[in-house]
């Protein structure tokens, strides 16, 4: 097998990967040994061509750049290939519906250290570690719950970048002691996948399927979730892509505000109602479009439609924001960011002017929260519970 970057794509299976040259290695060796005892499965993967992508890439944005594109992607957050899926950027992996897209190559148990040491913590729109650990806890230990766990961990947590690497580069310097790291697998530990799959309309389609079937017979890999068409996988994507939006609004972008709250919360003793009002996720509808809609006479109702056309130009995407606008107030919760994925066959979710609208009403919502908890929090006497 060779391994090279950068060759004709005429001289072997193309495959992206961000895992190390090590790892790279003991693949070609190993697939080498596994075609040598199926010689029907060896046509056109006699040679490997790695074309390395960076760690804190998205394995989506790299496919994009790259040119040729590769055969076959190798390693990155399970969430990247549903979003490239629901493009049609992938090739079936089954015949027939429902089907799968993707495998999972491998999957690591990742967690935070129990300790007391000051800890710090990646955006979780950046580091896809980070997100699957959040979503890991949310889904664990019930969205408020989990929320409220995160909330107290990010209120703590030491700055750090917007890059993927920067909590560790954060602890490497000695400005925390912990942060989220590989570790045995246990009850509280979160799997973070990683997936694998071969890019539409790739010219060894059958020798990068190989490779795949290779991974699950010899390398621990198992086939992806399976569904009766892309676009629903696109929807998944668009769910953790929601999530990661709101967590890294109230989590990260608010931080500041967040520290604060936390340490005045627990400096009062952490009473029940502080804490209950701190770890309230956003509101849906949003807090903004409540206040729009509860002004007297028809001003307010007019500014929610003269807002709703600015964010969401298309009639379709309007009418179901008025609709679920509507609706009873709800916290924000996964069934919530699931709906909103969802929407008008996904087509809210892709909408950048709404979901830059709504990262902004988040990132507000939480920074104007956290500083009336804090307030709250300082006050002698404490406020009673109405």
């Amino acid at each position: 097998m060779l391994a090279g970057c950068g060759a004709p794509a005429a001289d072997g299976l193309r495959i992206a990967t961000t895992w190390p040259r090590e790892e790279r290695t003991r693949l070609a060796k190993d697939f080498a040994e596994w075609l040598r005892a199926r010689p029907e499965q060896a046509a056109g993967a006699e040679a490997i061509v790695w074309v390395e992508t960076a760690d804190d890439e998205p394995i989506a944005r790299a496919l994009r750049r790259l040119s040729p594109a590769p055969d076959l992607l190798l390693g990155g957050d399970v969430g990247e290939y549903a979003r490239l899926a629901g493009l049609g950027r992938l090739e079936s992996l089954g015949d027939g519906a429902p089907r799968p897209y993707w495998i999972v190559a491998r999957a690591v148990a990742v967690d935070v250290t129990p300790d007391d040491g000051r800890i710090a913590l990646a955006d979780p729109r950046r580091d896809s570690e980070t997100l699957a650990w959040c979503l890991g806890r949310l889904d664990a230990d019930g969205w408020r719950a989990g929320y409220s766990r995160l909330l107290g961990l990010y209120g703590r947590s030491a700055p750090v970048g917007w890059r993927a690497t920067s909590a560790r580069a954060t602890v490497d310097r000695g400005r925390a002691e912990r942060t989220l790291a590989t570790v045995d697998p246990s009850e509280t530990a979160t799997l973070h996948e990683e997936g694998a799959a071969v890019v539409k309309g790739s010219g060894r389609a059958r020798a990068a399927r190989a490779f795949l079937k290779f991974l699950e017979e010899d390398g621990g890999g198992r086939p992806g979730p399976r569904f009766e068409a892309a676009e629903r996988a696109g929807t998944l994507a668009a769910e953790r892509g929601l999530a990661a939006d709101l967590l890294g609004a109230t989590l990260v972008d608010a931080r500041e505000e967040l520290a604060v709250a936390v340490a005045a919360v627990r400096g009062a003793g952490s009473p029940e109602w502080a804490v209950e009002r701190l770890s309230q996720p956003p509101p849906w509808p949003p807090a903004s479009i409540q206040r729009l809609a509860a002004r007297p006479g028809e001003d307010g109702p007019a500014l929610v439609d003269a807002l709703t056309a600015q964010i969401a130009p298309d009639p379709a995407l309007r009418d179901w924001l008025a609709r679920s606008w509507a609706a009873p107030p709800r916290d924000l919760n996964r069934t919530v960011a699931a709906e909103i994925a969802a929407a008008v066959g996904g087509r809210l979710a892709r909408e950048p002017r709404f979901r830059s609208w709504l990262k902004a009403e988040w990132t507000q919502w939480a920074r104007q929260r956290y500083r009336w908890v804090a307030r709250l929090a300082l006050a002698k006497p404490l406020p009673s519970e109405s």
